[in-house]
């Protein structure tokens, strides 16, 4: 090897020392800073070995450790999310036992009504029943304000995620056209981290998959496979957030039935998809809000609604047996409709042969063919079928619609409001054994123990019957569920039920009846209160539901939370993972600067021999 050779290796191997050296120094400089990636300089042979070249400034890292890590960026988002809105629901119910919560407001009405039933005549009882109801409607209002309040939290929430949505996939279609445009440029890396650490953020909103092009630019896609960009953004979204989100403010992919906002993706040639209907967000916070909107905080509300419902039925609503009859060999029941209002029921048991299993139809009145069909959730199950039944056309007409519902093996006639259903006889295929009607008691002395206790305050204090005229009366009951004035105004009404002749006013039978419709009677509720993951309708008393939504809600809370604890445990795992590549270590760059420095040396003794053996040269 020449002179000249070994000059210029030494020359060259010093400038990448140079620039070693100073990678090192500004590793070091951003050690710590979130979103630096290590960076390292190589040195390569040149010219056949007769020079030193340097390398381009490399990022450390793994990239499918990266991909990883952003996947479960999108996934912690998604559970902190739910954690954090089930942790304020929490709040909202009050903690086991304390004073303020559901079950013990309510428990606190059913113990005023079993002291008002030891002791009728007791005014100041009479006034503990009163105010403990109160207080437990005011409870419940408070609470359906609380969940709705959620709801329009999640819905801003998911108008702010959109609109940062946006700006990021426009701030990488500024970064990615740099790096593309300059693949020498020697600030690249910086650009680079730039880049990933918008990519990052983006995956706390969206579930996403990358992948880099020779060239370097970046093409994204959603876990649901939709692309979002591709150098730049390939869709853009948009959100039509709701300013006022109550308990009737539902999602629909028909706009004209739809009651909150709706994600929709644009594309570049104009073209636009329902997100949300799609289902193209799995994870992130998107996902996590529009689930809390429409599925969590919804069966919040609806198990709310239910068991304000089923309090004001179950005080109301009285039980008319029907009248045993036969018709020949056909044995069946009638029962009188005079009564019933727009949402009372009347059930009607069967017993099917061969196999003697009991079932149900329950007939629901609505006033008008626009009520119809009821809406999903109404109730029933397989063993319960629900139907509507339009009473606009006379007793005529309802006993025809019964028939059709029910179809073959009965037979439905009716004598002015007297419906008569009974069976196939000596077909022997169905055996009724019961029909019953349950119109709500409108009137405190209407002469039966049941009264509307409880009113809807907004549809003037009129009493639940749970009509489905221009919409179902339950949803958002729980919002607007009231004592009736008529009972604040003379609480004598817990008593006196006849005025002629006049109730005694020790009289235990409606205290004593309102305090077993609530504590022991057994009422179907709807499934779609979702209690205990159950599909089918519940056969519960209204305490027992009382006490499993209280218990629901409470589970639901801690499932939430766990998963939160084990997604930050898989994130901590994966983000470990990806610091001991890409995160700088000061202990290490101080041992390679110890070693560049050393190789420093080492060249400039090289260049200083060289320079003396040139001058003994030169000297000859």
């Amino acid at each position: 090897m020449g002179l000249s050779t070994s000059l210029n290796i030494a020359v060259g191997g010093l400038a990448a020392n140079q620039a070693g050296i100073g990678i090192v120094s500004q590793n070091v400089a951003n050690s710590g800073r979130a979103g630096y990636v290590r960076r390292q300089i190589t040195t390569i042979e040149g010219n056949n070995g007769s020079t030193t070249q340097m390398s381009a400034v490399q990022r450390l890292l793994d990239r499918v450790v990266q991909h990883q890590l952003w996947q479960e960026t999108s996934s912690a988002a998604y559970t902190s999310t739910r954690a954090g809105a089930m942790a304020q629901i929490d709040k909202l119910y009050g903690a086991p036992g304390s004073a303020n919560a559901l079950d013990a407001v309510y428990n606190k009405f059913t113990s005023a009504l079993q002291a008002l039933q030891n002791d009728p005549g007791n005014y100041s009882l009479r006034s503990g029943v009163v105010d403990s109801a109160t207080q437990l409607a005011a409870r419940l209002n408070g609470l359906s304000a609380g969940v709705q309040a959620q709801r329009q939290q999640a819905e801003s929430n998911i108008a702010e995620a959109v609109k940062q949505t946006n700006s990021l996939l426009n701030t990488l279609t500024t970064l990615n056209a740099r790096i593309t445009g300059s693949p020498q440029d020697a600030g690249l890396a910086e650009l680079k981290d730039q880049r990933d650490r918008v990519v990052a953020e983006l995956s706390q909103y969206i579930d996403i998959k990358t992948s880099e092009n020779d060239q370097g630019s970046l093409s994204i896609v959603t876990t649901s496979g939709t692309q979002i960009f591709d150098g730049r953004p390939a869709v853009t979204f948009s959100f039509d957030e709701r300013a006022n989100v109550g308990a009737g403010s539902q999602w629909d992919a028909d706009p004209a039935r739809r009651g909150v906002g709706t994600v929709t993706m644009r594309d570049g040639t104009g073209g636009a998809i329902d997100a949300i209907a799609n289902n193209l967000f799995r994870s992130g916070t998107i996902a996590a809000n529009i689930e809390l909107r429409d599925k969590t905080l919804n069966q919040a509300q609806a198990q709310l609604d239910e068991l304000a419902a089923q309090m004001a039925s179950a005080l109301s609503d009285r039980d008319i047996k029907g009248t045993a009859v036969t018709a020949g060999a056909a044995t069946g029941f009638d029962v009188d409709m005079t009564g019933l209002q727009a949402g009372n029921r009347m059930t009607l048991e069967y017993k099917v042969t061969p196999g003697g299993a009991v079932r149900k139809f329950t007939f629901v009145r609505v006033d008008s063919a626009a009520s119809l069909p009821l809406p999903q959730g109404t109730g029933g199950d397989a063993n319960n079928s629900v139907v509507g039944i339009d009473f606009s056309g006379g007793p005529a007409s309802v006993a025809a619609q019964i028939q059709a519902a029910i179809g073959g093996g009965f037979t439905v006639s009716n004598t002015g409001s007297t419906l008569r259903i009974v069976d196939d006889g000596a077909g022997g295929t169905r055996d009724v054994v019961g029909l019953s009607a349950h119109p709500t008691a409108t009137s405190i002395a209407g002469g039966t123990a049941e009264l509307p206790f409880f009113v809807d305050s907004g549809k003037g204090n009129a009493a639940f019957t749970g009509s489905y005229e221009g919409g179902s009366q339950t949803v958002g009951f729980a919002s607007r569920i009231a004592v009736n004035p008529s009972l604040i105004a003379d609480r004598s009404g817990l008593v006196v039920f006849n005025t002629s002749p006049a109730t005694p006013q020790g009289d235990a039978t409606r205290p004593r009846q309102m305090l077993e419709r609530l504590s022991t009677s057994q009422r179907d509720f709807t499934r779609v209160t979702g209690l205990d993951g159950q599909t089918a309708t519940s056969s519960l008393s209204v305490s027992t539901y009382v006490q499993r939504v209280v218990s629901s809600q409470g589970q639901a809370v801690e499932a939430a939370k766990r998963l939160d604890e084990g997604q930050k445990i898989a994130l901590a795992a994966v983000q470990s993972r990806f610091q001991a590549t890409s995160q700088v270590n000061v202990d290490r760059e101080m041992s390679t600067l110890i070693e560049l420095q050393a190789a420093y040396a080492a060249n400039a003794r090289i260049i200083s021999t060289v320079k003396e053996m040139m001058d003994v040269l030169m000297r000859v």
